[in-house]
């Protein structure tokens, strides 16, 4: 059964469990955020797929991710801070302009392990693939490696290595769209590995100048 909630088109994916600081300056989005302390709800976050966040329509992904207020520090002048959490998927079945903002008919969607074997042997491949990737990223920084404790829950590490991956909304966008983790995990582990080859090609190049003024 559809329900229908305020929808906050953004230039970037939200998956659930995941935080989400917003800065609200907008007006209509003021009055979005106002209506939501009203009625004790949240709002959709959806990725845009065309258009632009600020002054103009945007159209949105079908597929977004309910945000449950956390945090509403109102400021003098009207704006807001805000962080919000992502909570449950849904899919996008009807747009409406009754509010300055838009309003979304969503049908929620249902997450699932999938194949529970295939899902924990992929958490412990993207896991350890995940560890690697951060740090390579820190070594490209100057920075020194991070000990990580990564959840041991394959959903919940799939939206953690989904949100933290450094790549495109095109790429987040359909790991968002999956509903089973193992599927989500090995989209992860996909662009886990393309990624290293681009960190490792990275590295090098950087590394070359060194072996050159070595050598000399």
């Amino acid at each position: 059964m559809a329900v229908r909630i305020p929808l906050f088109p953004l230039g970037l994916v939200l998956f659930p469990h995941m935080p989400l600081p917003l800065h609200i300056f907008e007006e209509r989005y003021r009055a979005m955020i106002r209506d939501c302390q009203d009625q004790g709800t949240g709002f959709g976050v959806v990725a845009i797929r065309e258009g632009i966040e600020v002054g103009s329509e945007a159209s949105p992904h079908p597929v977004g991710t309910l945000a449950q207020l956390r945090k509403v520090e109102p400021l003098a002048d009207g704006r807001f801070n805000i962080l919000v959490v992502g909570a449950s998927r849904y899919r996008i079945t009807g747009l409406s302009n009754e509010r300055p903002y838009l309003l979304a008919d969503v049908d929620y969607l249902e997450d699932s392990a999938g194949d529970e074997g295939r899902a924990q042997k992929l958490a412990a491949q993207a896991g350890a693939a995940f560890v690697q990737y951060a740090n390579t990223l820190r070594r490209l920084a100057d920075e020194p490696p991070a000990e990580m404790e990564l959840p041991d829950d394959p959903e919940l590490l799939s939206y953690l290595v989904a949100a933290t991956l450094q790549v495109e909304n095109r790429h987040k966008q359909p790991l968002l769209e999956l509903d089973a983790a193992d599927d989500r995990l090995q989209g992860c582990l996909d662009l886990l590995r393309r990624e290293s080859v681009l960190l490792a090609r990275q590295l090098a190049h950087r590394a070359a100048p060194l072996a050159a003024v070595s050598a000399n």
